[in-house]
């Protein structure tokens, strides 16, 4: 029978989702492989993003060693410390440089004569202001005047030819490159560079620096795309900068034919490979080939590690498109299950071919042989290879000491433990309890475990996985939609536990789930006082979700029994309108329906809440049939 749908519109959970907000971008990527763990803070800016590149100029932190202040120690025979180069050049003003400084590498100038050094060092800061198209930065309406910076050229250029030491010879000439590129005298760069820097087989930072001018000055723009891998390349400060001024509509091969030796092939196949937002594996294949010792195709195996994460889990697992595939925004409703997850598999053979790859190198030619073999263990959970994952990470255990990157191994074990598990007999295994006490906080994490979990049948253990990972103030939010193929509910996506069960669990699976809190060993372990925190005190709203269930399979009374579980007090608080919230069953539904002009007069009154109102159907089905 069918009488009792027109209930469903009083008992439907409280799934609808806000108006204006719908996930995607960075809110739905899911991804466990931190690339923090691994280093390479030089090219962090480049880490996959949906968001493309974002550079923190706010960050302060130092990323790399400055070549910059490593040249200046070379300078002074390894005697001055880097701290206080670093304080000379960039914090000291102007008129802090004297005998009495307070600063070792000015006091080191003083103490051997050098007065070249300390000039340079004066004229640098002179020049300082120079190094901008604009004269106030606050009043933007005016050009620093172009005879005053050229006057500091041309003394950059006379002090150039005339200092005896090879490095100030060549600071000068920077400084001069650069001034003349800021008053647009593209002509004087390119006649310095090439007198100068060109010239020479030194290829220092100063080289690099002056080639990133140089590279702006070029009308041909697959030699400036060729310059600017170079600079990328070696000079980590200039990296950002040579994002923006790449010309993404150059082809490789173009730039690629100002190559002349193995080390600048690989570096164009670095800087297309890194600025590439699809497959890159081409490029991880041929800086290989160039050269395997490079420390951007380490980084460029992680950025594709982390994309490959957001081809296959974020479908997998979420059930969203990946990250940079954007969203329709008038048909999110639609969503395609069956298409998302598909797409998930194919990209799973891309994986294979990455994997291909990884176990082909040499480990003693690449320049992280630890990062190349962590990648084996994590694709091949990828490809479902678990035993070989678990072998390689057996090995790896044994070989590493840093606390940080053991944790990520641990953490990718416990996918592979859990997801190599039997359908129908998974379930948390004791060696993952530890891992998942020591990430408890990272939600995706758990998010991923219990995904594993439901997929084999385990829907009780998932969702007290599920039931750790509601945010309450939006930080490290999971958002997912259901991987089934039909439609549960008003909206379509998730971010706790208790919604998505009571759109897509069947009352079976809450009933067991309830059981299964019921029943539990009272223990003291430490892992099951987490997994079981909080979830005793939802009883009653899951007694209410699965009555709710049989309502809609018009099983009735297995709907009032499991109604007889609550008590007043439950259906009080709950529907009762109490505080601000709003009295759900607030009118007797037999007499008044929702939004519907009254159509018969009310002849009696009762105590409305769901076990109620199910007990008087009951009733009134039984005379309709009598």
């Amino acid at each position: 029978m069918k009488n009792s749908l027109l209930f469903i519109l009083i008992l439907v959970s409280s799934i609808a989702q806000a108006c204006l907000f719908y996930p995607d971008g960075e809110t739905v990527r899911l991804s466990l492989f931190n690339p923090n763990v691994f280093g390479y803070r030089a090219f962090e800016d480049f880490n996959y993003s949906s968001e493309a590149f974002y550079f923190d100029w706010e960050d302060a932190t130092p990323r790399y060693v400055d070549a910059n202040i490593t040249l200046w120690a070379d300078y002074c025979d390894g005697k001055v410390k880097a701290e206080a180069i670093k304080m000379a050049l960039y914090d000291i003003g102007l008129d802090e440089i004297h005998s009495d400084s307070y600063n070792q590498m000015i006091c080191y100038f003083y103490e051997v004569g050098d007065n070249n050094a300390l000039e340079y060092l004066k004229f640098a800061k002179r020049c300082e202001v120079y190094n901008s198209l604009w004269d106030d930065p606050w009043e933007r309406d005016r050009r620093i005047d172009i005879p005053r910076r050229k006057e500091k050229i041309d003394s950059a250029l006379y002090f150039a030819s005339n200092v005896r030491q090879g490095q100030l010879k060549r600071r000068y000439s920077f400084l001069a490159i650069r001034m003349a590129w800021y008053n647009e005298d593209f002509k004087l760069v390119d006649s310095i560079f090439k007198s100068v820097f060109a010239s020479s087989d030194k290829k220092d930072i100063l080289y690099y620096w002056s080639l990133y001018f140089q590279s702006l000055t070029e009308k041909e723009s697959a030699r400036s795309n060729f310059y600017l891998a170079q600079v990328f390349k070696h000079a980590p400060d200039q990296r950002f900068s040579c994002y923006l001024h790449f010309n993404s509509k150059v082809e490789l091969a173009d730039a690629l034919r100002f190559a002349t030796s193995s080390e600048e092939r690989a570096n164009v196949y670095l800087l297309y490979g890194v600025l590439k937002p699809d497959k890159a594996l081409a490029n991880i294949r041929q800086v290989y080939a160039y050269e395997p010792g490079s420390e951007g195709l380490s980084f460029l195996l992680l950025r594709e590690i982390n994309k490959i994460e957001d081809f296959i889990l974020t479908p997998y697992y979420s059930v969203f498109d990946p990250s940079t595939q954007g969203r329709d925004w008038y048909n999110w409703q639609n969503y395609n299950a069956r298409l998302i997850l598909n797409r998930s598999e194919r990209d799973r053979l891309y994986a294979k071919e990455l994997l291909d790859l990884v176990r082909s190198v040499n480990l003693d030619k690449v320049e992280n042989p630890i990062l190349w073999q962590t990648c084996d263990a994590y694709l091949s959970f990828f490809t479902r290879d678990y035993n070989h994952a678990l072998s390689v990470l057996g090995d790896l255990k044994n070989n590493v000491e840093d606390a940080t990157l053991l944790n990520q191994l641990a953490m990718i074990e416990a996918l592979v433990r859990t997801a190599r598990q039997t359908k129908g007999k998974a379930t948390i295994v004791k060696e993952i309890e530890p891992v998942l006490l020591a990430n408890k906080d990272k939600y995706t994490f758990l998010f991923a475990i219990g995904r594993e979990l439901e997929y084999l049948g385990n829907t009780t253990e998932a969702v007290l996985l599920y039931s750790k990972i509601y945010s309450v103030d939006g930080e490290n939010s999971v958002f997912w939609r259901s991987s089934k193929f039909d439609r549960h509910s008003l909206g379509n996506f998730f971010y706790n536990f208790i919604d998505y069960i009571d759109a897509v669990y069947t009352p079976e699976q809450v009933g067991e789930l309830i059981r299964n809190i019921e029943k539990r060993e009272q223990t003291t372990s430490a892992f099951s006082s987490f997994i079981y925190s909080g979830v005793g005190e939802m009883l009653s709203p899951l007694y209410d979700i699965m009555g709710s269930k049989y309502i809609r399979q018009n099983k009735l009374e297995k709907a009032l029994e499991t109604f007889s579980k609550l008590d007043n007090r439950y259906w009080s608080r709950t529907y009762g309108g109490w505080g601000d919230r709003y009295s759900t069953l607030d009118k007797n539904p037999f007499y008044h329906l929702k939004y519907t002009e009254d159509f018969i007069q009310q002849a009696d009154t009762f105590l409305l809440n769901k076990y109620t109102i199910t007990k008087r159907l009951m009733e009134y089905l039984a005379r309709a049939e009598s």
